[in-house]
Protein backbone atom coordinates (compact mmCIF):
# COMPACT_ATOMS: atom_id res chain seq x y z
CA UNK A 1 0.00 0.00 0.00
CA UNK A 2 1.53 3.62 -1.34
CA UNK A 3 1.40 5.78 1.70
CA UNK A 4 2.72 8.37 0.26
CA UNK A 5 3.37 9.94 -3.35
CA UNK A 6 6.74 8.99 -4.87
CA UNK A 7 9.20 10.85 -7.10
CA UNK A 8 9.17 8.62 -9.12
CA UNK A 9 5.77 8.43 -9.77
CA UNK A 10 4.41 9.74 -13.43
CA UNK A 11 2.82 13.15 -13.96
CA UNK A 12 -0.89 12.45 -15.10
CA UNK A 13 -2.09 14.30 -18.40
CA UNK A 14 -3.75 17.28 -17.63
CA UNK A 15 -7.45 17.15 -17.63
CA UNK A 16 -10.11 18.80 -19.03
CA UNK A 17 -11.34 21.98 -17.35
CA UNK A 18 -14.76 21.14 -15.12
CA UNK A 19 -17.95 22.91 -15.05
CA UNK A 20 -18.97 24.74 -11.90
CA UNK A 21 -21.46 21.91 -10.92
CA UNK A 22 -18.72 19.33 -11.77
CA UNK A 23 -16.26 21.24 -9.38
CA UNK A 24 -18.71 22.10 -6.74
CA UNK A 25 -19.40 17.82 -6.29
CA UNK A 26 -15.73 17.08 -6.40
CA UNK A 27 -15.21 19.38 -3.45
CA UNK A 28 -17.50 17.54 -1.46
CA UNK A 29 -17.11 14.46 -2.07
CA UNK A 30 -13.41 15.21 -0.79
CA UNK A 31 -14.20 17.02 2.45
CA UNK A 32 -17.06 15.61 3.61
CA UNK A 33 -15.25 12.18 4.54
CA UNK A 34 -12.19 14.78 6.09
CA UNK A 35 -15.11 16.09 8.31
CA UNK A 36 -16.22 12.81 9.74
CA UNK A 37 -12.88 11.39 10.18
CA UNK A 38 -11.41 11.85 14.10
CA UNK A 39 -7.67 11.42 12.50
CA UNK A 40 -5.91 14.19 11.28
CA UNK A 41 -3.26 12.75 9.23
CA UNK A 42 -0.35 14.50 7.06
CA UNK A 43 1.14 12.29 4.85
CA UNK A 44 5.01 12.32 2.99
CA UNK A 45 5.80 14.70 0.65
CA UNK A 46 7.96 13.06 -2.40
CA UNK A 47 11.03 15.09 -0.91
CA UNK A 48 10.00 13.76 2.22
CA UNK A 49 8.99 17.36 3.43
CA UNK A 50 6.43 16.06 5.50
CA UNK A 51 3.91 18.10 7.01
CA UNK A 52 2.35 20.20 9.62
CA UNK A 53 -0.74 20.86 11.26
CA UNK A 54 -1.69 24.13 13.24
CA UNK A 55 -4.31 21.92 15.34
CA UNK A 56 -3.71 18.73 17.75
CA UNK A 57 -2.28 15.67 15.92
CA UNK A 58 -4.36 13.28 17.48
CA UNK A 59 -3.16 9.98 15.59
CA UNK A 60 -0.78 8.97 12.70
CA UNK A 61 -0.76 5.55 11.61
CA UNK A 62 -2.98 3.97 14.06
CA UNK A 63 -0.83 5.58 17.10
CA UNK A 64 -2.20 7.63 19.19
CA UNK A 65 -0.78 10.79 20.07
CA UNK A 66 -0.11 12.41 23.20
CA UNK A 67 -1.57 15.68 23.95
CA UNK A 68 2.14 17.15 25.37
CA UNK A 69 3.83 15.88 22.21
CA UNK A 70 4.97 19.10 19.89
CA UNK A 71 7.13 16.90 17.28
CA UNK A 72 6.07 13.74 15.55
CA UNK A 73 6.20 11.84 12.95
CA UNK A 74 5.73 8.61 10.99
CA UNK A 75 9.50 7.21 9.64
CA UNK A 76 7.74 4.24 6.73
CA UNK A 77 9.56 2.03 3.93
CA UNK A 78 9.11 3.62 0.72
CA UNK A 79 8.62 -0.03 -0.69
CA UNK A 80 6.27 -1.41 1.56
CA UNK A 81 4.54 1.59 2.82
CA UNK A 82 4.84 0.08 6.22
CA UNK A 83 6.34 2.13 9.07
CA UNK A 84 9.84 1.53 10.55
CA UNK A 85 10.29 0.43 14.53
CA UNK A 86 12.79 1.31 16.76
CA UNK A 87 14.55 4.41 14.56
CA UNK A 88 16.20 6.79 17.13
CA UNK A 89 14.98 10.14 16.59
CA UNK A 90 15.81 13.25 18.28
CA UNK A 91 15.58 17.21 18.36
CA UNK A 92 19.10 17.50 19.39
CA UNK A 93 18.60 17.63 22.85
CA UNK A 94 16.13 14.39 23.46
CA UNK A 95 15.87 11.05 22.00
CA UNK A 96 13.10 8.82 20.95
CA UNK A 97 12.36 5.43 19.29
CA UNK A 98 9.69 5.10 16.89
CA UNK A 99 7.23 2.15 18.07
CA UNK A 100 5.58 -0.73 16.16
CA UNK A 101 3.67 1.65 13.68
CA UNK A 102 7.09 3.50 12.84
CA UNK A 103 5.93 7.07 14.83
CA UNK A 104 7.89 8.90 16.95
CA UNK A 105 6.74 11.82 19.69
CA UNK A 106 8.99 13.88 21.00
CA UNK A 107 8.17 17.27 23.73
CA UNK A 108 10.79 19.64 21.60
CA UNK A 109 13.51 21.48 23.88
CA UNK A 110 13.34 25.30 23.58
CA UNK A 111 16.56 25.43 21.71
CA UNK A 112 15.64 23.00 19.06
CA UNK A 113 15.58 23.90 15.54
CA UNK A 114 15.77 20.68 13.62
CA UNK A 115 14.30 16.93 14.02
CA UNK A 116 16.38 14.12 12.83
CA UNK A 117 16.66 10.61 12.50
CA UNK A 118 19.81 7.89 12.91
CA UNK A 119 19.55 6.05 9.66
CA UNK A 120 18.89 2.25 10.17
CA UNK A 121 22.19 -0.02 9.16
CA UNK A 122 19.73 -1.75 7.27
CA UNK A 123 18.67 1.27 5.14
CA UNK A 124 19.91 3.52 2.75
CA UNK A 125 20.88 7.07 3.47
CA UNK A 126 18.72 9.26 2.39
CA UNK A 127 19.74 11.71 -0.19
CA UNK A 128 17.21 14.32 -2.15
CA UNK A 129 18.15 15.72 -5.27
CA UNK A 130 15.80 17.78 -5.49
CA UNK A 131 16.20 20.15 -2.58
CA UNK A 132 19.30 19.03 -1.16
CA UNK A 133 21.54 18.21 -4.30
CA UNK A 134 22.27 14.85 -3.14
CA UNK A 135 23.63 15.64 0.11
CA UNK A 136 22.70 13.60 3.24
CA UNK A 137 19.57 14.48 3.85
CA UNK A 138 18.32 12.98 7.29
CA UNK A 139 17.10 16.25 9.15
CA UNK A 140 14.05 18.74 8.66
CA UNK A 141 13.70 22.20 9.89
CA UNK A 142 11.28 22.80 12.68
CA UNK A 143 8.46 25.22 11.90
CA UNK A 144 8.17 27.22 15.04
CA UNK A 145 4.89 28.60 14.06
CA UNK A 146 2.59 25.51 14.45
CA UNK A 147 1.65 24.28 17.72
CA UNK A 148 2.29 20.75 16.56
CA UNK A 149 4.97 19.27 13.98
CA UNK A 150 4.73 16.75 12.24
CA UNK A 151 7.51 15.40 9.78
CA UNK A 152 7.17 12.15 8.42
CA UNK A 153 10.38 10.39 7.02
CA UNK A 154 10.64 7.97 4.26
CA UNK A 155 13.34 5.58 4.11
CA UNK A 156 14.75 2.55 1.50
CA UNK A 157 15.54 -1.04 2.70
CA UNK A 158 19.25 -1.69 1.28
CA UNK A 159 19.18 -4.39 -1.33
CA UNK A 160 20.89 -6.98 0.62
CA UNK A 161 20.40 -5.70 4.26
CA UNK A 162 22.79 -4.63 6.26
CA UNK A 163 26.87 -3.96 5.16
CA UNK A 164 29.26 -6.22 6.97
CA UNK A 165 32.13 -4.89 5.26
CA UNK A 166 32.54 -1.01 4.02
CA UNK A 167 34.82 1.96 3.93
CA UNK A 168 34.86 5.24 5.37
CA UNK A 169 36.42 8.29 4.45
CA UNK A 170 37.71 10.92 6.53
CA UNK A 171 38.22 13.81 5.59
CA UNK A 172 39.68 17.11 7.59
CA UNK A 173 39.73 20.70 6.98
CA UNK A 174 39.11 21.33 3.49
CA UNK A 175 38.87 24.65 4.68
CA UNK A 176 38.35 26.78 1.84
CA UNK A 177 38.23 30.81 2.12
CA UNK A 178 38.10 31.90 -1.37
CA UNK A 179 37.90 31.11 -5.07
CA UNK A 180 41.14 29.89 -5.32
CA UNK A 181 40.81 27.87 -2.21
CA UNK A 182 37.73 26.33 -3.55
CA UNK A 183 39.20 25.66 -6.71
CA UNK A 184 42.05 23.66 -5.81
CA UNK A 185 39.67 21.68 -3.58
CA UNK A 186 37.23 21.22 -6.90
CA UNK A 187 40.23 20.46 -9.28
CA UNK A 188 42.19 18.12 -6.84
CA UNK A 189 40.52 16.70 -3.84
CA UNK A 190 37.18 15.95 -5.31
CA UNK A 191 38.37 14.01 -8.39
CA UNK A 192 40.38 12.11 -5.90
CA UNK A 193 37.65 11.25 -3.50
CA UNK A 194 35.57 10.58 -6.53
CA UNK A 195 38.00 7.99 -8.28
CA UNK A 196 39.20 6.53 -5.28
CA UNK A 197 35.46 5.64 -4.10
CA UNK A 198 34.07 4.76 -7.71
CA UNK A 199 37.17 1.96 -7.39
CA UNK A 200 35.89 0.68 -4.08
CA UNK A 201 32.61 0.54 -5.30
CA UNK A 202 33.17 -1.10 -8.47
CA UNK A 203 34.79 -3.97 -6.74
CA UNK A 204 31.99 -4.62 -4.79
CA UNK A 205 32.63 -2.29 -1.49
CA UNK A 206 30.33 0.17 -0.11
CA UNK A 207 31.94 3.73 0.56
CA UNK A 208 30.43 6.68 3.12
CA UNK A 209 32.55 9.84 4.00
CA UNK A 210 32.45 12.41 6.29
CA UNK A 211 34.65 15.60 7.34
CA UNK A 212 36.17 16.64 10.41
CA UNK A 213 35.25 20.03 10.44
CA UNK A 214 37.04 23.57 8.92
CA UNK A 215 34.57 23.33 5.93
CA UNK A 216 35.05 27.05 5.60
CA UNK A 217 37.21 29.59 7.34
CA UNK A 218 35.90 31.88 9.82
CA UNK A 219 33.06 34.69 8.47
CA UNK A 220 33.63 33.65 5.21
CA UNK A 221 30.12 33.17 4.41
CA UNK A 222 29.83 33.89 0.95
CA UNK A 223 31.69 30.41 0.40
CA UNK A 224 28.89 27.82 2.64
CA UNK A 225 27.00 28.09 -0.65
CA UNK A 226 30.21 26.79 -3.05
CA UNK A 227 31.11 24.41 -0.39
CA UNK A 228 27.74 22.72 -0.36
CA UNK A 229 27.57 22.45 -4.02
CA UNK A 230 31.50 21.14 -3.78
CA UNK A 231 30.47 18.47 -0.87
CA UNK A 232 27.06 17.66 -2.88
CA UNK A 233 29.38 17.31 -6.27
CA UNK A 234 31.18 13.94 -4.22
CA UNK A 235 27.45 12.24 -3.42
CA UNK A 236 27.30 10.69 -6.76
CA UNK A 237 30.08 8.26 -5.39
CA UNK A 238 29.80 8.28 -2.03
CA UNK A 239 27.53 9.99 0.39
CA UNK A 240 29.16 12.75 2.54
CA UNK A 241 28.44 13.77 5.74
CA UNK A 242 29.78 16.77 7.55
CA UNK A 243 31.25 17.81 10.83
CA UNK A 244 31.55 21.64 12.24
CA UNK A 245 34.53 22.68 13.55
CA UNK A 246 35.77 25.79 15.24
CA UNK A 247 36.11 28.40 11.94
CA UNK A 248 33.05 26.52 11.04
CA UNK A 249 31.55 28.49 13.73
CA UNK A 250 31.83 31.97 13.33
CA UNK A 251 29.48 34.20 10.72
CA UNK A 252 29.31 37.56 8.98
CA UNK A 253 26.68 38.31 11.53
CA UNK A 254 28.55 38.13 14.54
CA UNK A 255 32.26 36.65 14.37
CA UNK A 256 33.41 37.61 17.63
CA UNK A 257 34.07 35.51 20.25
CA UNK A 258 31.27 36.77 22.81
CA UNK A 259 28.71 35.80 19.92
CA UNK A 260 26.00 32.78 21.46
CA UNK A 261 26.82 28.99 20.75
CA UNK A 262 23.80 29.52 19.21
CA UNK A 263 24.24 32.28 16.88
CA UNK A 264 27.88 30.37 15.71
CA UNK A 265 25.86 27.51 14.41
CA UNK A 266 23.53 29.23 12.27
CA UNK A 267 25.28 28.85 9.09
CA UNK A 268 26.33 25.20 9.92
CA UNK A 269 22.71 24.09 10.13
CA UNK A 270 21.57 25.83 7.25
CA UNK A 271 23.46 24.50 4.81
CA UNK A 272 24.57 20.38 6.94
CA UNK A 273 22.37 19.87 9.07
CA UNK A 274 22.39 18.95 12.71
CA UNK A 275 26.02 19.53 14.87
CA UNK A 276 25.14 16.69 17.04
CA UNK A 277 24.01 13.89 15.08
CA UNK A 278 24.25 9.61 14.88
CA UNK A 279 23.67 7.13 12.13
CA UNK A 280 24.37 3.40 11.23
CA UNK A 281 26.46 1.42 9.22
CA UNK A 282 26.91 -2.39 9.41
CA UNK A 283 27.93 -3.06 13.07
CA UNK A 284 29.14 0.70 13.48
CA UNK A 285 27.38 3.45 15.34
CA UNK A 286 28.77 6.54 13.70
CA UNK A 287 28.47 9.70 15.67
CA UNK A 288 29.33 13.75 14.40
CA UNK A 289 29.46 16.15 17.70
CA UNK A 290 30.67 19.76 17.88
CA UNK A 291 33.14 19.99 20.99
CA UNK A 292 33.80 23.48 20.03
CA UNK A 293 32.72 25.63 22.85
CA UNK A 294 32.13 29.14 21.65
CA UNK A 295 30.61 31.73 23.46
CA UNK A 296 29.71 32.00 26.95
CA UNK A 297 32.48 30.10 28.03
CA UNK A 298 33.62 31.14 31.92
CA UNK A 299 37.50 29.86 32.49
CA UNK A 300 37.95 30.68 28.91
CA UNK A 301 41.13 32.29 28.84
CA UNK A 302 42.00 35.54 27.31
CA UNK A 303 44.25 34.16 24.75
CA UNK A 304 41.96 31.58 23.26
CA UNK A 305 39.29 32.11 20.94
CA UNK A 306 37.42 28.57 21.52
CA UNK A 307 37.61 25.84 24.51
CA UNK A 308 37.14 22.49 23.22
CA UNK A 309 34.77 20.14 24.97
CA UNK A 310 31.32 19.38 24.93
CA UNK A 311 28.04 21.70 26.88
CA UNK A 312 26.16 19.50 29.70
CA UNK A 313 23.24 19.49 27.26
CA UNK A 314 25.70 17.37 24.40
CA UNK A 315 26.61 14.80 27.47
CA UNK A 316 22.86 14.47 28.41
CA UNK A 317 22.24 14.09 24.20
CA UNK A 318 25.22 11.58 23.77
CA UNK A 319 24.28 9.48 26.90
CA UNK A 320 20.59 9.11 25.38
CA UNK A 321 21.65 8.10 21.66
CA UNK A 322 24.11 5.57 23.13
CA UNK A 323 21.60 4.14 25.17
CA UNK A 324 20.10 2.23 22.08
CA UNK A 325 23.26 1.22 20.83
CA UNK A 326 24.15 -2.49 21.71
CA UNK A 327 27.60 -3.16 23.43
CA UNK A 328 28.74 -5.46 20.99
CA UNK A 329 28.88 -2.31 18.40
CA UNK A 330 31.69 -0.84 17.47
CA UNK A 331 31.09 3.38 18.16
CA UNK A 332 33.45 6.16 15.93
CA UNK A 333 32.94 9.26 17.80
CA UNK A 334 33.32 12.19 15.18
CA UNK A 335 34.94 15.87 16.09
CA UNK A 336 37.35 18.30 15.15
CA UNK A 337 39.24 18.98 17.90
CA UNK A 338 41.83 16.01 19.49
CA UNK A 339 40.71 14.81 23.07
CA UNK A 340 45.06 14.26 23.48
CA UNK A 341 46.40 16.87 25.13
CA UNK A 342 48.65 19.84 24.35
CA UNK A 343 47.51 23.13 22.14
CA UNK A 344 44.12 21.24 21.43
CA UNK A 345 42.65 22.91 24.52
CA UNK A 346 41.12 19.97 25.29
CA UNK A 347 44.14 18.76 27.90
CA UNK A 348 42.30 18.84 31.11
CA UNK A 349 39.65 16.50 32.08
CA UNK A 350 37.35 19.09 32.00
CA UNK A 351 34.52 19.92 30.07
CA UNK A 352 33.29 16.20 29.71
CA UNK A 353 36.47 15.06 28.23
CA UNK A 354 36.80 11.91 30.32
CA UNK A 355 32.92 11.06 30.56
CA UNK A 356 33.05 11.19 27.28
CA UNK A 357 36.02 8.67 26.63
CA UNK A 358 34.58 6.27 29.81
CA UNK A 359 31.50 5.98 27.86
CA UNK A 360 33.15 5.01 24.23
CA UNK A 361 34.55 2.41 26.73
CA UNK A 362 31.72 0.29 26.94
CA UNK A 363 31.43 -0.96 23.36
CA UNK A 364 33.54 -3.68 21.74
CA UNK A 365 35.56 -1.18 19.61
CA UNK A 366 35.90 2.61 19.82
CA UNK A 367 37.77 5.19 17.54
CA UNK A 368 38.39 9.20 17.45
CA UNK A 369 38.23 10.58 14.32
CA UNK A 370 39.72 14.07 14.23
CA UNK A 371 40.70 17.18 12.54
CA UNK A 372 42.01 20.48 13.52
CA UNK A 373 45.98 20.23 13.70
CA UNK A 374 46.91 19.90 9.78
CA UNK A 375 49.65 16.81 11.06
CA UNK A 376 48.69 13.30 11.22
CA UNK A 377 48.84 11.10 14.35
CA UNK A 378 47.42 8.05 15.55
CA UNK A 379 47.28 8.81 19.07
CA UNK A 380 46.24 5.85 21.73
CA UNK A 381 43.97 6.38 25.28
CA UNK A 382 44.09 3.47 27.30
CA UNK A 383 40.34 4.00 29.59
CA UNK A 384 39.21 1.27 31.58
CA UNK A 385 41.10 -1.43 30.35
CA UNK A 386 39.86 -0.31 26.88
CA UNK A 387 42.38 0.88 23.91
CA UNK A 388 40.55 3.73 21.91
CA UNK A 389 42.47 4.74 19.12
CA UNK A 390 42.53 8.54 18.63
CA UNK A 391 43.43 9.34 14.51
CA UNK A 392 44.27 12.97 13.77
CA UNK A 393 43.81 13.21 10.02
CA UNK A 394 46.35 15.06 7.83
CA UNK A 395 44.51 18.29 6.24
CA UNK A 396 42.90 18.00 3.07
CA UNK A 397 44.16 21.43 2.63
CA UNK A 398 47.94 20.74 4.21
CA UNK A 399 49.10 24.38 4.87
CA UNK A 400 45.91 25.86 4.12
CA UNK A 401 46.50 25.76 0.59
CA UNK A 402 50.04 27.25 0.60
CA UNK A 403 51.51 23.85 -0.19
CA UNK A 404 50.57 20.30 -1.18
CA UNK A 405 51.47 19.28 2.41
CA UNK A 406 50.92 19.59 5.91
CA UNK A 407 53.10 20.99 8.52
CA UNK A 408 54.53 17.94 9.25
CA UNK A 409 55.05 16.88 5.73
CA UNK A 410 51.81 14.58 5.34
CA UNK A 411 50.42 14.88 1.69
CA UNK A 412 47.32 16.67 1.30
CA UNK A 413 44.60 14.31 1.37
CA UNK A 414 41.95 12.30 3.76
CA UNK A 415 41.90 8.84 5.42
CA UNK A 416 40.18 5.71 4.72
CA UNK A 417 39.16 2.79 7.04
CA UNK A 418 38.77 -0.63 6.33
CA UNK A 419 36.06 -1.24 7.88
CA UNK A 420 34.76 -5.27 8.94
CA UNK A 421 31.89 -6.37 11.23
CA UNK A 422 32.49 -4.36 15.03
CA UNK A 423 36.85 -3.91 14.00
CA UNK A 424 38.68 -1.19 11.86
CA UNK A 425 40.57 -3.61 9.80
CA UNK A 426 42.88 -1.74 8.63
CA UNK A 427 43.65 2.40 7.81
CA UNK A 428 46.00 4.32 5.58
CA UNK A 429 46.06 8.20 4.68
CA UNK A 430 45.86 8.61 0.81
CA UNK A 431 47.65 11.38 -0.35
CA UNK A 432 45.43 13.34 -2.95
CA UNK A 433 46.74 12.90 -6.59
CA UNK A 434 49.00 10.08 -5.32
CA UNK A 435 48.77 6.00 -5.46
CA UNK A 436 47.19 4.73 -2.17
CA UNK A 437 51.07 2.99 -1.69
CA UNK A 438 52.37 6.34 -1.16
CA UNK A 439 53.06 6.21 2.51
CA UNK A 440 56.36 7.83 3.17
CA UNK A 441 59.27 10.58 1.29
CA UNK A 442 62.71 9.76 1.42
CA UNK A 443 65.50 12.33 2.52
CA UNK A 444 69.35 12.08 2.38
CA UNK A 445 70.96 13.27 5.26
CA UNK A 446 73.33 15.51 4.23
CA UNK A 447 70.87 17.38 2.10
CA UNK A 448 70.41 20.99 2.44
CA UNK A 449 67.06 22.44 1.32
CA UNK A 450 68.35 26.24 0.41
CA UNK A 451 66.57 28.61 -1.84
CA UNK A 452 67.96 32.19 -2.81
CA UNK A 453 64.65 33.70 -1.77
CA UNK A 454 65.77 37.34 -2.86
CA UNK A 455 65.07 36.02 -6.61
CA UNK A 456 61.61 35.75 -5.87
CA UNK A 457 59.33 38.72 -6.38
CA UNK A 458 56.77 39.09 -3.62
CA UNK A 459 58.87 37.05 -0.34
CA UNK A 460 59.93 38.53 2.59
CA UNK A 461 63.58 38.20 2.28
CA UNK A 462 64.25 38.37 5.49
CA UNK A 463 62.68 34.86 5.99
CA UNK A 464 66.03 33.99 4.66
CA UNK A 465 68.13 34.62 7.29
CA UNK A 466 64.92 33.38 9.56
CA UNK A 467 64.29 30.10 8.29
CA UNK A 468 66.97 28.86 6.23
CA UNK A 469 68.93 26.93 5.11
CA UNK A 470 67.78 23.73 6.62
CA UNK A 471 69.41 20.44 6.74
CA UNK A 472 69.93 17.76 9.31
CA UNK A 473 73.13 17.82 9.49
CA UNK A 474 73.67 14.00 8.82
CA UNK A 475 76.23 12.51 6.53
CA UNK A 476 75.68 11.41 3.02
CA UNK A 477 75.13 7.66 3.87
CA UNK A 478 72.90 8.51 6.35
CA UNK A 479 68.55 8.01 5.07
CA UNK A 480 65.66 9.68 6.74
CA UNK A 481 62.28 8.67 5.94
CA UNK A 482 58.71 10.11 6.68
CA UNK A 483 55.89 7.66 7.69
CA UNK A 484 53.05 9.82 8.66
CA UNK A 485 50.88 7.05 9.31
CA UNK A 486 52.05 4.89 11.22
CA UNK A 487 52.10 4.74 15.52
CA UNK A 488 55.27 5.61 17.19
CA UNK A 489 54.56 3.60 20.24
CA UNK A 490 56.97 0.46 19.65
CA UNK A 491 54.33 -1.23 17.66
CA UNK A 492 55.90 -0.49 14.38
CA UNK A 493 59.34 -1.55 13.05
CA UNK A 494 60.73 0.57 9.84
CA UNK A 495 63.81 -1.40 8.14
CA UNK A 496 66.28 -0.70 5.48
CA UNK A 497 67.08 -3.36 3.31
CA UNK A 498 69.62 -3.40 0.33
CA UNK A 499 70.83 -6.17 -1.93
CA UNK A 500 67.91 -8.68 -0.03
CA UNK A 501 69.61 -7.93 3.02
CA UNK A 502 68.51 -6.89 6.52
CA UNK A 503 70.74 -3.82 6.90
CA UNK A 504 69.10 -3.10 10.36
CA UNK A 505 65.46 -1.26 11.83
CA UNK A 506 65.76 2.77 11.60
CA UNK A 507 64.98 4.63 14.99
CA UNK A 508 62.69 7.03 15.38
CA UNK A 509 64.58 10.79 14.87
CA UNK A 510 64.03 13.14 17.76
CA UNK A 511 66.90 15.21 18.16
CA UNK A 512 69.92 16.71 16.24
CA UNK A 513 72.73 18.96 17.23
CA UNK A 514 71.92 22.01 18.48
CA UNK A 515 68.17 21.32 18.46
CA UNK A 516 66.15 19.94 21.58
CA UNK A 517 62.53 19.53 20.32
CA UNK A 518 61.57 17.16 17.68
CA UNK A 519 62.54 17.61 14.14
CA UNK A 520 60.41 19.12 11.90
CA UNK A 521 60.51 17.75 8.19
CA UNK A 522 63.05 20.25 7.11
CA UNK A 523 62.17 19.24 3.23
CA UNK A 524 58.20 20.56 4.09
CA UNK A 525 59.82 23.34 6.03
CA UNK A 526 61.93 24.56 3.19
CA UNK A 527 58.70 24.66 0.77
CA UNK A 528 56.51 25.82 2.81
CA UNK A 529 58.26 28.99 4.77
CA UNK A 530 60.99 29.71 1.71
CA UNK A 531 59.09 28.61 -1.67
CA UNK A 532 55.86 29.58 -0.80
CA UNK A 533 56.40 32.23 1.51
CA UNK A 534 53.47 30.71 3.80
CA UNK A 535 52.10 32.51 7.08
CA UNK A 536 51.67 28.86 8.37
CA UNK A 537 54.05 27.42 11.03
CA UNK A 538 55.31 23.74 11.00
CA UNK A 539 54.85 21.39 13.31
CA UNK A 540 57.30 18.69 14.44
CA UNK A 541 57.43 15.72 12.92
CA UNK A 542 56.46 12.52 15.28
CA UNK A 543 57.27 9.69 12.29
CA UNK A 544 60.39 10.84 11.43
CA UNK A 545 62.81 7.54 11.05
CA UNK A 546 66.68 7.34 10.21
CA UNK A 547 68.73 4.60 9.03
CA UNK A 548 72.51 4.45 7.52
CA UNK A 549 73.30 2.71 4.35
CA UNK A 550 75.83 0.03 4.11
CA UNK A 551 75.95 0.52 0.29
CA UNK A 552 75.60 4.01 0.09
CA UNK A 553 75.75 3.91 -3.99
CA UNK A 554 73.01 1.38 -4.40
CA UNK A 555 69.45 1.16 -4.54
CA UNK A 556 67.27 0.34 -1.00
CA UNK A 557 64.08 -0.53 0.41
CA UNK A 558 62.31 0.81 3.16
CA UNK A 559 59.86 -1.34 4.96
CA UNK A 560 57.21 -0.37 7.68
CA UNK A 561 55.45 -2.69 9.20
CA UNK A 562 53.24 -3.32 12.49
CA UNK A 563 54.87 -6.30 14.35
CA UNK A 564 51.78 -7.88 15.35
CA UNK A 565 50.65 -8.08 11.32
CA UNK A 566 47.78 -6.75 12.20
CA UNK A 567 48.21 -3.92 9.34
CA UNK A 568 49.02 -3.71 6.04
CA UNK A 569 52.94 -2.73 5.25
CA UNK A 570 54.29 0.29 3.62
CA UNK A 571 57.25 -0.30 1.18
CA UNK A 572 59.06 2.12 -0.36
CA UNK A 573 61.74 1.41 -3.05
CA UNK A 574 64.07 4.10 -3.54
CA UNK A 575 67.44 4.62 -5.43
CA UNK A 576 70.41 6.36 -3.94
CA UNK A 577 69.08 9.70 -4.60
CA UNK A 578 65.67 11.03 -4.58
CA UNK A 579 64.08 13.44 -6.65
CA UNK A 580 62.43 16.27 -4.96
CA UNK A 581 62.24 18.58 -7.93
CA UNK A 582 58.96 16.88 -8.77
CA UNK A 583 57.11 19.87 -7.05
CA UNK A 584 59.16 22.63 -8.76
CA UNK A 585 56.31 22.81 -11.10
CA UNK A 586 54.09 23.57 -8.72
CA UNK A 587 51.79 26.69 -8.72
CA UNK A 588 52.31 28.51 -5.86
CA UNK A 589 50.07 32.13 -5.52
CA UNK A 590 50.81 34.86 -3.41
CA UNK A 591 46.95 35.79 -3.08
CA UNK A 592 46.46 32.78 -1.10
CA UNK A 593 49.69 34.00 1.51
CA UNK A 594 47.69 34.96 4.54
CA UNK A 595 48.42 38.38 5.98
Amino acid sequence: MRIGPTAEQPRPDTPKPMTMKQLKFVLLTLVFPLLLSCSNDTLDSPEGAGGTSKKNVTHINGTDIAPETTLCGLIYDVESGAGIPGVVVSDGFDCTTTDANGVYQLVRDSRAALIFYSTPADYAIYRSVIAEAELPYFYRKIDLSVKVFRQDFKLTRLPNGKETKFRLFCMADPQCRNEKSLARFQDETIPDLKKTADEYRDAGSPVYGITLGDITDNNRTAIWEAMKKAMASIAGSVPFFQTIGNHDHLNEADNSVTSTYWKSVENFQKYFGPQNYSFDRGDVHIVSMDNVLHGEIPDLGEDQEFAAGFYDWQFEWLKRDLSYVPKDKMVILCCHVPFRGGASYCHSDKRYRREVLELLSEYAEAHLMIGHTHYNQNYIHSVNGKTIYEHIQGAACGAFWHASFNGDGTPNGYAVYDIEGAHIADWRFKATGRDEGFQMRVYRGNQTFYHDKQNKDGLDATMKDKYGPYNYGLGADDILVNVWNIEHDGSWTVTLYQRGENIGQMTNYTSSAGRTEKLHDLWAAYWIYQVYGAGFTTTSCQHLYKGTLKYPDEPYEIRAEKTDGSRAPYVCTAPPTTDYDEFKNIKYDFDLVSK
